[in-house]
């Protein structure tokens, strides 16, 4: 069986539903109001967002102030710099347009991507309240001026009633945040395999597995997550 972590309410729409994989909603996101966030966007030249959800989240800060229209309308104007397609779907339906979108899912690239476009600029990195990539560290480290602004964060979810999973099951990490909501819920066995969306979500789960005997992690082939379902969908034969 593969196990999918995921916030609560997923988007299923494109969702290739097969009874080998199960949904556990075990991610609830909190929208964060930044006091300061008006400020900090007219401060900016341009933004960055690493998700989807730190999209939506800072779309519902600007709709929360009096003058939200105005400053909807000034972000639909700055350069949007995003690291996957989901997030240039994103801001597709609130009406904005993506000015680049990143080569690679992972932080670290899109990090390095970056550096030619932001020089001299002011961005502003709309973010979770914990992030596993280096971005901001490697842009500071090229002289970049980054402005960040914390406008979600992840909160596990309790199940009351937990299933109970199957061996040998696969279960898909995207954030080291799931793999600590898993572990509320479930103890770690030995016969599962534990398949990370990532680079930072491999080495957080070698970290926050261990002592549950021998792991089993893999890493997806790509970062979509389209890509890591077909792969764990092709490695349940092999099990």
């Amino acid at each position: 069986m593969i196990y999918y972590i995921t916030k609560t309410n997923p988007d299923l729409t494109y969702f290739p539903f097969d009874e080998r994989v199960w949904i556990l909603p075990l991610i609830t996101l909190q929208t964060q109001f930044a006091k300061d966030i008006e400020q900090k966007l007219k401060a900016s030249d341009s933004l960055i967002f690493t998700s989807k959800n730190a999209i939506y989240a800072f779309n519902e800060n600007l709709e929360s102030l009096d003058n939200g229209t105005a400053l909807k309308e000034l972000w639909a104007r700055l350069p949007n710099f995003v690291i996957g397609q989901g997030s240039a779907n994103a801001l597709k339906d609130l009406g904005i347009e993506a000015s680049f979108i990143a080569s690679s899912a992972y932080g670290e690239i899109f990090a390095q991507e970056l550096i030619p476009h932001l020089k001299k600029k002011n961005p502003l990195f709309l973010r979770a309240k914990k992030i596993a990539s280096k971005l901001p560290e490697i842009l500071r480290e090229n002289g970049i001026a980054l402005e960040e602004v914390i406008v979600y964060k992840n909160t596990p979810n309790f199940l009351e009633n937990p299933p109970k999973l199957q061996k040998d099951s696969i279960i898909i990490f995207s954030a080291p945040s799931h793999i600590k909501a898993f572990l509320l819920n479930f103890r770690w066995e030995s016969s599962f395999y534990a398949l990370c969306i990532g680079k930072s979500t491999s080495a957080a789960a070698r970290e926050l597995l261990k002592g549950f005997g021998t792991l089993k992690i893999l890493q997806s082939p790509k970062p979509d997550f389209s890509s890591v379902l077909e792969f764990a969908l092709s490695l349940q034969g092999d099990f």
